[in-house]
């Protein structure tokens, strides 16, 4: 039985829940399989880092879908929101609420994920939080992780009762048009977090990636860790990835996180001018 803090449905009410995706071994599917209408619910509770039912996080969910109709159209609107805010890291990412995001003004995946479920939850649209493993590839050139794969998060949105998958608001815009051109100009598929060909769009309809593509299988995650509320259910339940999480990984991390927001920055300024030492 998972449960590491108390978690709320909409009307308040307290849930436990026995998650059979907060294992350590493999999810069933990296694109998600919960097809169960009763099920649906399980997915629309609220979390500490989730903080949905917070007037401000309420808010900007009324006004970004204030004139759309369907879930889908709100879903898309939630994720043009998250597309445009910047990429960057933050150091604390596994524990940084969404409000937190909000201040920040910059997500990396996890965070802007936490921002993207709640906005989506807060307006009744099951959502959930699924991470993965990934190759250190598609961090070429913004970081070196010393060959160590990974942890990736992205979100999954029921719609028309399917799950839809989708990360291309991970990497805003411009940055995303920038490492798609150094990419090509490299001759690499895989960098400065995004592939060649990965979507920056997302029409609610499919599934969208732009960290990997089917196409490239080498590009494919290399595990599937299966789907969570928030960044802290996943590194709390998961002995692998909690385990890594040491104090010397996390200042690790913490030094590194810069280093990829002044790289980052730089690549938006000129993708063809190299980074500065």
């Amino acid at each position: 039985m998972l449960d590491f803090y108390p978690r709320k449905t909409p009307e308040g009410q307290i849930v436990k829940v026995d998650s059979g995706f907060g294992h350590s071994g493999p999810g069933h599917s990296w694109l998600g399989t919960l097809s169960a209408a009763d099920e649906a619910q399980r997915w629309l509770v609220n979390t500490p880092l989730l903080q949905f039912d917070h007037p401000k996080i309420r808010l900007l969910a009324t006004r970004l879908t204030a004139l759309k109709a369907t879930p889908r159209e709100k879903a898309v609107a939630c994720f043009l929101h998250l597309r445009s805010i910047p990429f960057g890291c933050i150091a604390d990412s596994t524990g940084t609420s969404a409000l937190a995001v909000m201040r920040a003004g910059k997500g990396d995946c996890h965070s802007k994920s936490t921002l993207m479920i709640a906005l989506l939850r807060s307006l009744g649209i099951p959502a959930r939080m699924r991470f993965v493993t990934m190759k250190p590839d598609f961090l070429h050139g913004i970081i070196d992780t010393g060959g160590q794969p990974i942890e990736h998060a992205y979100t999954e949105v029921l719609l028309d009762d399917d799950w839809q998958s989708v990360d291309s608001y991970v990497v805003d815009v411009r940055l995303a048009v920038a490492a798609k051109a150094r990419l090509t100009m490299e001759k690499r598929s895989l960098g400065y977090g995004m592939h060649r060909d990965g979507a920056i769009s997302w029409d609610g309809s499919t599934s969208s990636f732009g960290q990997f593509t089917a196409n490239d299988p080498a590009s494919m995650p290399l595990h599937d860790w299966g789907a969570f509320d928030d960044p802290y259910q996943f590194y709390s339940s998961v002995a692998y990835v909690r385990d890594r999480l040491n104090w010397s990984s996390r200042f690790k991390w913490m030094v590194g996180a810069r280093v990829v927001n002044r790289k980052v920055n730089q690549l938006r300024d000129n993708p063809r001018k190299p980074f500065n030492t």
